[in-house]
């Protein structure tokens, strides 16, 4: 069993895994404690209002994970649409086997928002930060604040909603228009 300072990082990690893969109303409690090695009382402890609780935590942490990826990438010398291509690349890869494994994010987002505030609040604030790390590296490249905000949104718009498109339909075509599309607003 994990020690109890590493019991909340156990449970982020497996749940995170479990909603991905699972969904989050088909992924129980139980279940993740089990996976964890954590007992009922270090989750509430850690998550006083349980699930929803431990699904915005989760949303946040795997979020700022890829908002770091996605800044120590947006920081290199590549044009911001090679960036965005690699990212989308990445995504169709971990959609290339089950059609399951993609933007952690987004499943929890779409299926938790509105029975969830808190998983609603923190899928604001990850896609949001997404969006702000595109649109610095826009500004300093010398686009327009309201341009580079503009695109910014776009394309964190394409790549999602293509992410939902290719899960449902099982294919990544979805993700190839929309890697297509996000070079055609960030190059002209």
């Amino acid at each position: 069993m994990p020690r109890p300072d590493r019991s909340r990082a156990a449970l982020i990690d497996t749940a995170a895994t479990l909603f991905r893969r699972q969904g989050y109303a088909a992924t129980g409690l139980n279940q993740i404690l089990e996976a964890a090695g954590v007992k009922p009382g270090s989750l509430y402890h850690h998550f006083p209002q349980g699930k929803q609780g431990l699904a915005a935590a989760v949303v946040d942490h795997v979020g700022t994970g890829i908002e770091q990826l996605l800044r120590q990438f947006l920081a290199s010398e590549h044009p911001v649409a090679d960036v965005v291509d690699r990212w989308i690349d990445v995504l169709a890869a971990g959609l290339a086997n089950d059609h399951r494994d993609g933007c952690p994010v987004e499943p929890l987002a779409t299926e938790a928002v509105h029975s969830s505030p808190e998983v609603r609040a923190a899928s604001a604030r990850v896609f949001g930060s997404w969006c702000a790390a595109i649109q610095e590296r826009l500004r300093s490249d010398g686009w327009s604040p309201e341009r580079a905000e503009q695109v910014g949104l776009a394309v964190i718009s394409l790549i999602e909603g293509a992410l939902i498109l290719s899960r449902t339909t099982g294919d990544a075509a979805a993700l190839h228009a929309a890697k297509a599309a996000a070079r055609v607003l960030l190059t002209g």
